[in-house]
């Protein structure tokens, strides 16, 4: 007796391999959530090796303080779950208030709540040691951590986004149970992949709609790769073969030919996050009296005054390189620079195109003063936190503790980039330099800032 074998993506061999059918469909996606409506469903895909959090539990019998309206809640609800996951379960916030300050961690989480948002994906916790390996690969497969966190900022990852008409009736053929609809979208997103012989995982379908014309369905779903040449790449052949149709495939036969567009997008669908992700005992508050300049990398390190930092715990998130981290400036160490939060403000990618629009102003003459090497999409840090980073790529959030009680906050990630990686340029920061980076896996976020608007810039 044979068995099938089939091409598959190896992402911890980074080439592609030879594997059984049976073994490929353990490694096919999963469908994390569902919620299957009469005119759309909404869903969320992840790869086989995400566990996602039981939300359940700790939003049991919650009560949130007096006054808040629902659409406040979810904060309250973001920080239930966390405090669940660090064994500290108090859901009642009317006798343990939620204190916005500088200092608190579970304001740093709504924070980071905030800025997954940005990006169409929620918070995921959990009690295990998050990897930070193979971060384009995972970021590509809809889950972000903090190693990827610039990533999303950047839109280094853009997703192709497609809607496809089918000739499905959308209540009769797929709405009938949650089990046929998921069903469906993992046929789908599964068929989508072969065809483009790329991995499951980086196709994901976002939403099915009922556009409540008989026998139709459309299907809203997203290709992301590590690599955004490639992502284009695959986008511009699934064009060409959708004006054809797919009159002899098995599941693709029912998308009606047209001549489909897709647009650009940064999009996840989880942002992992664990209590082992944060060291504490290395937080700093740059408020106080220091000085204004230190040395990190043999390159100078301008202190980010008037915010707080939350230190990541990244020490053993890498390889065995602990040099980088360091802060006696010897071979190894890697520099300091400042990273924006605000997808927005340093979009990347618009709608019409990749190559067309990609924001990347300091990219010819990257390459005039380095190579060819830096032809490639780019990724900006800035020198200074203010002047740098923030306000033009930073934006505010609003946290709502009590019914008369409000404060508002911005982020920068703080990060350790490689020396010798990066051109340096006068633009597009107002203070200091911007550093233009090809290789992702050179910038590393360490710290997070964040800061009161009512704090003054320094």
């Amino acid at each position: 007796m044979t068995t099938a074998l089939v091409q598959f993506y190896d992402p911890s061999k980074k080439r592609t391999i030879m594997i059984s059918v049976r073994l490929l469909n353990e490694l096919r996606p999963k469908v994390v959530q569902i919620n299957v409506g009469k005119n759309m469903t909404k869903l969320k895909m992840a790869p086989k090796w995400f566990k996602p959090e039981n939300q359940e539990k700790p939003l049991k019998n919650i009560v949130y303080p007096k006054g808040i309206s629902k659409n406040q809640q979810h904060t309250f609800n973001t920080v239930a779950r966390y405090r669940a996951v660090t064994n500290k379960p108090n859901n009642n916030f009317q006798t343990s208030s939620l204190e916005p300050t500088e200092n608190n961690a579970e304001l740093l989480v709504i924070a980071l709540d905030n800025f997954v948002q940005q990006f169409h994906g929620q918070l995921s916790f959990s009690k295990e040691n998050v990897t930070f390996d193979e971060t384009t690969h995972r970021a590509a497969c809809g889950i972000a951590n903090f190693s990827s966190a610039h990533l999303l900022a950047t839109n280094y990852i853009p997703t192709a986004i497609f809607v496809f008409k089918m000739d499905l009736d959308y209540e009769r053929d797929l709405a009938r149970t949650s089990e046929t609809m998921q069903d469906f979208v993992l046929n789908f997103s599964n068929s989508i992949a072969d065809i483009l012989n790329c991995p499951s995982d980086y196709v994901r379908v976002n939403s099915v709609h009922n556009p409540k014309i008989r026998r139709q369905t459309k299907v809203d779903f997203g290709i992301s790769t590590p690599n955004p040449a490639e992502t284009e790449k695959l986008a511009e052949e699934l064009k060409i073969r959708a004006k054809k149709g797919f009159p002899k495939h098995r599941i693709l036969k029912y998308v009606k030919p047209d001549e489909y567009d897709c647009k650009w997008m940064p999009l996840i669908n989880f942002f992992q996050l664990s209590p082992f992700d944060f060291a504490p005992e290395h937080n700093r508050d740059y408020t106080t009296d220091m000085s204004e300049k230190e040395t990190r990398g043999s390159l100078p390190y301008f202190l980010p005054l008037g915010w707080y930092r939350h230190a990541l715990k990244v020490v053993d998130k890498y390889s065995n390189d602990q040099l980088w981290l360091g802060s006696s400036n010897v071979d190894g160490e890697w520099a300091v620079a400042f990273h924006g939060t605000h997808g927005e403000a340093v979009k990347g990618i618009k709608e019409e195109g990749l190559r067309k629009t990609t924001n990347d102003a300091m990219r010819k003459d990257a390459v005039q003063m380095s190579g060819t090497y830096f032809d490639k999409p780019g990724l900006y840090v800035a020198t200074h936190c203010t002047g740098g980073s923030h306000p033009a790529y930073t934006q505010p959030f609003t946290v709502q503790a009590t019914k008369n009680k409000s404060e508002t906050f911005r982020v920068v990630f703080q990060c350790r980039v490689k020396p010798g990686s990066y051109t340096t340029h006068s633009s597009p920061v107002k203070i200091g330099h911007a550093w233009r980076f090809v290789d992702p896996e050179a910038i590393r976020p360490y710290g997070i800032l964040i800061k009161n608007e009512e704090t003054p810039d320094e």
